[in-house]
């Protein structure tokens, strides 16, 4: 996709100032050069802010000092304008200026994010599809544009997915990634992402319900064991026969819950509520044989003791019978005795009529034992249902009541989930499907690695920068995500490459082998630029490997000078540089010296940065 920056422009707080615009050249390697702490980085983080990121990565000097940030840049030759105001207290502004032919002298709001991105979406030819359905937008494309100083000496990482955390979230990056690349280099296209995404929906729904299988037979074989164990424990109390045996978890239930009464229908089972009644019958006839029983206790305990109590009075009634005319008594002796015989003659009197018990009570007590006997033969007839003799042994009450208890705790523990086994095997028929028509992908896949490995060894081959290596072969591991460097003919790459300097190299052979090869690819959703951060960082502490920053700037221009002259393409690189500008200038062709920061110029006026 055709992207030509044209200008970047920033207007100031300090209205002191002018604002202050920096142009770029189409197909040129625009390099901005000088000292350190200057502002150079901070280039592609204006285009990004621009860009409606919802990160502020430019450094807060700038901010503060900033008003307005501006880039004039075009996509498929269609001129846009777009300013955002400065960020406050490191939080982003939505305040937004857009338009098609200029800025205006100071910008001011009016547009917002909703319209710059679907426009943005739409000039890049991101389309309602891929935005909806599968959340894809032109921000997740430009990871492929930045090449920035946090990777570019890196040893295994080719993507800063840092910098754009918000597209790329940490944790489930990597997913993303694959499948951003795929899109982008051809190997797959929006058909075959939502043939992917049935795919995974559906496999998803598989690996599901199989672990749901799973669990319900591993619930299966604990419910059953649960079950044997009570079973068990019913043999054992003797409530159930030892050669008792079943085939399924349903049968044990059936065979505990056929010796456990069920409570609530005991309590509406008319039969039981007669022999409820039955025994209060019961209990109140022998309560009244009791009282008597009684009656009749106490009566020979009385007549007993009248005859005991007559019997002691014997002697007396002798003596005075016999002795009488022998012994003169005094008069109070003689009326002591006439009371004493008067008392034995009252008691035996009062023994002969109570001797006989009343033949009433003897036929009451008769009748009332016939009465509970006749009770007890009809509770017995009652007991004769299912289960109610359990309950009539208070012991057996206690022990059912645990294995009920127990057995109700098993039911409730065990959990068996429905599975939709038609449902199940239409999905693994989807599922095959889907893999046969993404079966194309494979092949899709190997040919579009074996043209992207063939681009970036072109690169590789075209200047000798890493001497040591020569005759190796470059290709891209998709799993991995990094380039490697296989010795001819061998299967295994090299696990260290050594330097900083080889790892730079590395991944500029990558990114411009990338580029080249999406030059090719019928639909890119690539912006064509490619922002390159201090390809000299390896050479901060000099010697002589700084010389080989020289074959990283002529392979650069080596790679304009490939799609501009001879592809007949477009493309613009910017360089942000350490370097002095006589390494370019004068000698490479398609370099342009954009800005050079020396003696005290920077992106942001020194006094500005003071205040």
């Amino acid at each position: 996709m055709k992207f030509t920056l044209h200008e970047i422009k920033l207007w100031f707080k300090n209205k002191n100032f002018e604002p202050k615009s920096y142009y770029f050249l189409p197909n040129k390697v625009n390099v901005i050069t000088g000292n350190s702490n200057t502002g150079k980085s901070s280039f592609f983080n204006i285009i990004d802010y621009c860009l409606i990121s919802d990160q502020v990565k430019i450094a807060t000097p700038i901010t503060n000092a900033v008003e307005w940030f501006g880039i004039n840049f075009s996509v498929s030759n269609e001129n846009l304008f777009i300013a955002r105001k400065s960020a406050n207290n490191g939080a982003p502004s939505f305040d937004l200026f857009l338009d098609k032919s200029s800025f205006p002298e100071l910008p001011y709001k009016n547009s917002n994010s909703t319209e710059i991105i679907n426009l943005l979406n739409e000039t890049l030819n991101i389309t309602d599809e891929l935005k909806n359905n599968f959340n894809i937008s032109y921000r997740d494309f430009l990871l492929f544009n930045s090449l920035t100083e946090n990777i570019i000496a890196s040893q295994e990482v080719y993507f800063d997915t840092p910098y754009f955390e918000r597209e790329y979230p940490k944790g489930c990056y990597i997913d993303k990634l694959k499948e951003i690349f795929n899109l982008m280099t051809g190997i797959t296209n929006l058909e075959n992402i939502i043939t992917q995404s049935k795919l995974k929906k559906t496999q998803k729904y598989i690996e599901n319900t199989e672990k749901k299988k799973r669990k319900n037979e591993e619930n299966d074989v604990r419910y059953k064991e649960s079950l044997k164990k009570l079973l068990d424990e019913c043999k054992y109390n003797k409530l159930l026969d030892e050669s008792i045996s079943f085939d399924s978890a349903e049968e044990i239930v059936n065979i505990i819950e056929n010796i456990i009464p069920d409570i609530n229908n005991i309590e509406d089972n008319n039969v039981l509520q007669e022999i409820d009644k039955l025994k209060n019958q019961r209990n109140n006839l022998k309560s009244e044989l009791f009282l008597i029983r009684k009656y009749q206790k106490e009566c020979n305990n009385y007549r007993q003791s009248l005859t005991k109590l007559a019997d002691s009075l014997q002697p007396i009634d002798f003596l005075y019978r016999n002795l009488q005319d022998q012994i003169i008594y005094p008069l109070e002796a003689t009326e002591f005795l006439q009371n004493l015989e008067y008392s034995l003659k009252k008691i035996k009197n009062e023994t002969y009529v109570n001797n006989v018990i009343p033949d009433s009570i003897k036929s009451d007590i008769n009748f009332i034992q016939e009465q509970i006997k006749l009770v007890d033969e009809e509770i017995a007839n009652r007991s004769k249902i299912t289960n109610i003799n359990l309950l009539e042994n208070g012991s057996n009450c206690f022990i059912l009541g645990k294995i009920k208890e127990k057995l109700d705790n098993i039911k409730k523990s065990y959990t068996h989930e429905t599975i939709k086994e038609k449902k199940l095997a239409d999905s693994k028929e989807l599922e095959q499907e889907l893999l046969d028509a993404l079966a194309s992908i494979k092949t899709m896949r190997r040919d579009v690695s074996n043209q992207l490995d063939s681009s970036i060894q072109f690169f590789y081959c075209l200047i000798d920068s890493i001497p040591v290596y020569k005759n190796f072969v470059t290709k891209f591991d998709f799993d991995e995500m990094s380039l490697r460097l296989y010795p001819p003919n061998d299967m295994f790459p090299i696990g260290n490459l050594g330097s900083k300097s080889n790892f730079m190299f590395m991944h500029l052979y990558f990114y411009l082998g990338l580029h080249a090869y999406l030059f090719n690819v019928v639909k890119s959703y690539v912006p064509q630029f490619l922002f390159i951060d201090q390809p000299s960082i390896p050479y901060y502490q000099g010697g002589n490997d700084d010389l080989k920053l020289t074959d990283a700037f002529h392979l650069l221009n080596d790679f304009i000078d490939l799609i501009v002259s001879k592809k007949n393409g477009d493309f613009q690189i910017f360089l942000v540089e350490h370097a002095s500008k006589d390494n370019w200038e004068n000698i490479l062709e398609h370099f342009h010296t954009v800005e050079e920061f020396i003696n005290d110029n920077a992106l942001i006026p020194q006094q500005l940065i003071k205040e």
